[in-house]
């Protein structure tokens, strides 16, 4: 994935030269060992979930006795007997149901976009199948399973509490004991309830890291780019497939690049030069140098190979990853800065644009990601191909440790943005699941093409 924003400016796109002989390479500090890091980030998530299960499991016994304590109190049960008291035992324990499918849906939330728990169980249940599969249902059924496997461990003192007073005869009756639970389970329920809320709302305003202050793009390519992931290597041959039907020897834009170079040597083969845009500098400083032959900057040979595996060649030797690269820094003759917040498309239009994990890791709502999209999809001449992809149904994504923002993009979200501006049948969108747990945010990806008709049929060109 390779997020920016961009959409190029319509009075000319700002160009800075792919040569990076005039810009001397920075130089880099040695970062943190990532498994430091990663230890250090999963112990700080592992002491807060215990602390908010501990926080939770009190304040829950506590509004649960409350209740059942009042209920009890009010004599608002009273004179109930026999199957009357247990239909309504069982609506109080279908209450507190309600209100624990709500609790385990923004529990799973939390797990996602944070690692942390209100469940310390939830969450070892969570952490451990995320090592064993990239499943989201199977994640699902493993943090639901910790989470009301806990609850009803929870219950049992109440049980023991209420009919043991019956028992000894405290003055305590086996319906007040049953009227005792009736009282707790609604309570229950209430916490679950106003717990989801609040976790879903310090979900909605936990900031996420901003672009122009805290992204780090060495930062990101060690995070994503020291391997061919799993959503590379369903993106890279969706691409390599899709770039076939692009019109040969014509220029290609790729919108959106980040520091990143591993989907432009699969349109080295067709384009007659390629450009570059992406809306921050350091983003482009980092493709430059590479450009310009750094030995410091990024290795991007194995998704070269694999690139040319997708293409065909079952073994591709150096000489065939070296002779892509030199093409690739041949061809590669404009780095453009853009901004996909702002109206305006490209003075002439491309005949070929890809724009992979730009618009929807640029934004945080799906209204601003369409808009975006839009933008971006503007700079496609009449004709043109359009290829792109998306995070699925992701919520953010981490870099560094930093949460940047995804736009919880859906199949149907990304199908509707295409026709809406190109036509009904102008686009296949598919949706490819990651085989492998994925510590980054998302679990899936959305790929699609998209052709943009000559005109519309009442002979005005499209948007």
């Amino acid at each position: 994935m390779s997020p920016a924003s961009g959409s190029i400016e319509p009075d000319g796109m700002r160009e800075t030269s792919p040569s990076g002989s005039s810009i001397p390479a920075p130089e880099r500090s040695a970062p943190d060992a990532p498994s430091v890091a990663d230890l250090r980030r999963g112990r700080g998530r592992w002491l807060v979930s215990l602390l908010a299960t501990s926080v939770s499991a009190y304040a829950l016994d506590a509004v649960a006795t409350a209740c059942g304590i009042a209920v009890l109190a009010s004599g608002s049960l009273d004179g109930l007997e026999g199957p009357a008291l247990v239909l309504v035992l069982v609506a109080s324990y279908a209450g507190w149901g309600l209100g624990l499918s709500r609790s385990l849906r923004a529990n799973l939330s939390l797990l996602d976009r944070t690692g942390v728990s209100t469940n310390v169980v939830s969450k070892a249940a969570y952490d451990l199948t995320r090592r064993r599969t990239g499943s989201r249902q199977a994640l699902r059924v493993a943090a639901a399973a910790g989470y009301v496997a806990t609850e009803l461990v929870k219950e049992i003192p109440y049980y023991v509490g209420a009919f043991g007073a019956a028992a000894v005869g405290d003055g305590l009756s086996s319906s007040d004991a049953v009227v005792l639970l009736i009282g707790a389970n609604l309570g229950a329920g209430l916490y679950e309830y106003v717990l989801a809320g609040v976790t879903r709302l310090a979900l909605r305003r936990r900031a996420y890291a901003t672009f122009e202050s805290e992204w780090d793009p060495e930062a990101y390519l060690d995070d994503y780019y020291q391997d061919v992931e799993p959503d590379e290597v369903e993106t890279i041959a969706y691409l390599v497939d899709g770039i076939r039907d692009a019109a040969r020897a014509e220029p290609v834009l790729f919108y959106g690049t980040g520091p990143t170079l591993h989907h432009v040597f699969l349109a080295t083969p067709v384009a007659s030069e390629i450009h570059l845009a992406d809306y921050l500098p350091g983003n482009l400083e980092e493709v430059r140098r590479w450009l310009a032959g750094d030995p410091a900057a990024h290795d991007w040979r194995p998704f070269v190979r694999y690139t040319l595996r997708c293409e065909g060649d079952p073994n591709p030797d150096d000489a065939a990853v070296t002779r892509r690269e030199e093409l690739t820094r041949a061809t590669v003759t404009r780095l453009l800065t853009a901004d996909g917040r702002s109206p305006g498309p490209s003075p002439h239009g491309y005949a070929t644009v890809v724009s992979a994990y730009c618009a929807d890791s640029a934004t945080s709502d799906r209204r601003s990601w369409a808009a975006f999209l839009t933008n971006v999809m503007d700079n496609t001449a009449p004709g043109g191909l359009f290829l792109t992809a998306a995070l699925h149904r992701s919520d953010g994504y981490l870099v560094g440790g930093r949460l940047f923002p995804s736009a919880r993009v859906r199949r149907r979200d990304l199908r509707r943005v295409l026709e809406g501006a190109w036509g009904r049948g102008c686009a296949e969108v598919v949706v490819r699941s990651l085989p492998g747990p994925s510590g980054h945010g998302y679990s899936g990806v959305l790929l699609a093409t998209a052709r943009r008709p000559e005109t519309r049929i009442d002979g005005a060109l499209p948007r």
